[in-house]
C-alpha cells in the first residue's frame, strides 16, 4: 500500500483575473451580511499563538510545521519539515514561507524549498485599503478582488469579469454559514452550456476559538499545511470559530481542546476518500508578550 504524505499546499484562489486595485470595489450597500462588525473579526485572544503543528503516520512518514513570530507577535516564518519514504529511500524536504510586511500588513509571502530542484512557486502579493482591509491579492496569474459591507468581506470576484463571484453570508456569531457562487453551468458530460448557475454551500462550526496565527487580515492564505487546496480556506479563516462540516465536500473536522479552549487535536476527513482515512493534526501553542 502506498504511503500517504502531507506536503504543504497553497490555498486555492477561488476566482481569477487581472486588473489594477483601482478596479476593485471598496464598499457595497449596508445590510447584506446580516451583522454589524468592524474589521478585523474579533478573535478570542488569550495571548497564545500556534507554535507547532505535527502530522505523524510513522517514523518514515511525518510532517512538522514550526511558526516564528517577531517582537510584535506577527508571523514572520512558517517552516515545514517533511519526511517520506520513497522508492529510492528516505527523503527529507524543507519548505519555508517568509512573510514580508509593509505598513504593518503582510505585503508578500515568499516560499523557498530544500532541495530546490524542480521547485517553483510564485509569491503571494497583497493590497490593502486605508483601513487595512485586504482589497486584492495575487498569486501568479491569479488576481482576485474583495468587496466589503458593514466592515466585513462580502464579495469575492474576478476583476476582469464580474459575472463570476462568490457572496459570503455571516451569522450573528461572526461565522460564514453560507456562500453563493455564480459559476458556468455544465451539462452531464462537464461541457459548458453557455448559461450560469448559483451554487450554494453551507457550513457548520463549534463554539471554540480558532488556532491563532495572528494573520486575520491575510485570510486567503492557509497557515495549516496539507489543507491549502480546499475551497473553504477563505470561509474557515474569516469565521470566528472552528469549521466542522462543509456541505459540498463534504469535508469534516473534529476537535479535541486544550485548557485554553483552542484545538489541540484536529481530525480532518477529505470527501470521497476510499478507504476512509482521517488526517490527525496536533497543535502546540506558546504564550506571547502583551502586545496582542
Amino acid at each position: 500500500m502506498k504511503s500517504k504524505v502531507l506536503l504543504p499546499m497553497v490555498a486555492t484562489v477561488i476566482l481569477a483575473g487581472a486588473m489594477f486595485l483601482a478596479g476593485c470595489e471598496k464598499e457595497t450597500p449596508a445590510g447584506t451580511t446580516g451583522i454589524q462588525q468592524e474589521w478585523p473579526l474579533p478573535q478570542n485572544r488569550t495571548g497564545y499563538v500556534v507554535d507547532k503543528i505535527t502530522w505523524y503516520e510513522s517514523s518514515t512518514n511525518h510532517t512538522e510545521a514550526y511558526y516564528e513570530y517577531n517582537e510584535d507577535n506577527k508571523l514572520v516564518k512558517r517552516i515545514i519539515n517533511v519526511t517520506i519514504m520513497e522508492s529510492y529511500g528516505l527523503r527529507n524536504s524543507t519548505y519555508i514561507d517568509t512573510f514580508l510586511y509593509q505598513n504593518g500588513h503582510v505585503s508578500r509571502i515568499h516560499t523557498t524549498a530544500t532541495p530546490e530542484e524542480n521547485f517553483g512557486r510564485p509569491d503571494w502579493i497583497f493590497y490593502y485599503d486605508e483601513q487595512g482591509r485586504l482589497m486584492r491579492y495575487e498569486y501568479g496569474n491569479n488576481v482576485v478582488c474583495v468587496a466589503y459591507s458593514n466592515g466585513l468581506p462580502y464579495k469575492i470576484y474576478k476583476p476582469d469579469n464580474e459575472e463570476f463571484y462568490t457572496i459570503l453570508k455571516y451569522d450573528s456569531a461572526g461565522n460564514i454559514v453560507r456562500t453563493d457562487s455564480r459559476v458556468p453551468e455544465c451539462n452531464m458530460w462537464g461541457d459548458p452550456t453557455g448559461r450560469f448557475e448559483i451554487r450554494t454551500s453551507t457550513y457548520e462550526y463549534d463554539n471554540a476559538p480558532r488556532p491563532n496565527f495572528n494573520l486575520d487580515n491575510v485570510w486567503v492564505y492557509e497557515p495549516i499545511f496539507g489543507m491549502g487546496t480546499s475551497y473553504e480556506t477563505c470561509v474557515r479563516i474569516l469565521s470566528k470559530n472552528n469549521m466542522k462540516r462543509y456541505s459540498v465536500g463534504p469535508e469534516t473536522w473534529e476537535y479535541e481542546y486544550n485548557e485554553l479552549g483552542f484545538p489541540k487535536t484536529m481530525y480532518f476527513q477529505f470527501a470521497n476518500v476510499v478507504p476512509t482515512h482521517r488526517t490527525v493534526y496536533t497543535f502546540t501553542y506558546r504564550q506571547v508578550n502583551n502586545k496582542m
